[in-house]
């Protein structure tokens, strides 16, 4: 029963950090499109989003992983990179083909350009789908943990990547964007795990939570500012400690719960509804701020939801969902990223 809870509230997490990834892209496009003005609002959101909502995604990757997996030697490490070849490479090329295409077609009416097909699917994944293809690489140099020993190993090697990822940026080696990004993100990952181990549940306390969070957004108000790699990773260690302490004893919630069935169709293909969206209503020449945002907005999780139920009277849910695929994969599986 306990393990049943911990997996709502990570449920609930992934709903929360998948909200924040929508509306992160969303603004960035009004204001790139210029429909939205950079304010210092705008600034300090975009900035503060950026702290903490994906690596919100890798924690809870890294928990389902620890909690679900059990690769500790080349046969289940084979095993478990074939099952996230699937699981993880499907949606990761068909999403970033569609929107390279998107993107390649309409060249002249999207924000951002974007480079060749196979810069963009081997070499320069576009957003979101970086998330997919670092995660990939994590689940290939990262093993689960039997012991505290091994944990503390673990997540040893974690913090030394991420300190070499911050201070050793002119190595060319560290340029390359697979490496780059996985020393910046496996510390995240491996927090999961830790969680899962349960080393860091005693810890875990509401009004601590409430506490790390206030001071989080009154430090947040000046941090935008200062661009700092230092700074960055410790008010991301603020904010996802603050949110895995607040919703980790939360209840099941049945609005929560039905939404988070669609965190990952929304991170998936939001982007994919809200640029044709604001494409359209240019075209016809709508260009209130708040006709953009309530429309732009709605398409973003609407637009998922109901391309997501589509799909599964199609039966070609497997293009979100490929676990389905594996005969061995568990349910729990599915949801690991």
């Amino acid at each position: 029963m306990a393990a049943k809870k911990r997996e709502v509230w990570v449920d609930y997490i992934k709903v929360f950090a998948c909200i924040l990834v929508a509306l992160g892209h969303f603004f960035q496009s009004m204001a790139a499109a210029d429909i939205l003005p950079e304010t210092e609002l705008y600034q300090w959101f975009n900035t503060t989003i950026y702290y903490f909502h994906v690596p919100l995604f890798f924690i809870c990757s890294g928990y389902l992983y620890q909690k679900y997996s059990h690769v500790d030697c080349i046969e289940t490490w084979k095993n478990n990179v074939i099952k996230k070849a699937i699981a993880l490479g499907i949606p990761y090329f068909v999403f970033s083909f569609a929107t390279w295409l998107l993107k390649t077609v309409f060249s002249n009416s999207v924000n951002g350009q974007i480079g060749g097909l196979g810069d963009t699917l081997f070499l320069h994944p576009t957003s979101p789908y970086w998330f997919l293809y670092i995660l990939f690489f994590i689940f290939l140099v990262t093993p689960t943990v039997k012991t505290l020993t091994g944990m503390t190993i673990l997540l040893g090697i974690a913090i030394a990547g991420k300190v070499l990822q911050i201070i050793g940026g002119g190595y060319n080696v560290l340029q390359i964007y697979a490496i780059s990004n996985l020393l910046a993100n496996l510390i995240w990952f491996v927090l999961g795990i830790a969680i899962a181990f349960g080393t860091l549940q005693k810890y875990f306390s509401r009004i601590l939570g409430a506490v790390i969070g206030v001071v989080f957004l009154a430090v947040s108000l000046w941090s935008y500012r200062i661009n700092n790699a230092w700074l960055s990773f410790a008010m991301g260690l603020l904010a996802c400690a603050a949110v895995f302490m607040m919703i980790a004893e939360c209840k099941e919630i049945k609005a929560l719960s039905w939404f988070a069935k669609y965190t990952m169709p929304i991170f998936l293909m939001h982007t994919l509804f809200a640029a044709p969206c604001r494409i359209i209503l240019i075209k016809l020449g709508i260009t209130n701020v708040a006709v953009h945002v309530c429309v732009g907005i709605a398409i973003s999780f609407a637009g998922p939801i109901v391309a997501m139920e589509i799909l599964e009277k199609i039966k070609l849910d497997f293009l979100v969902y490929p676990g389905k695929l594996i005969k061995k994969g568990s349910k729990s599986g599915t949801r690991a990223v």
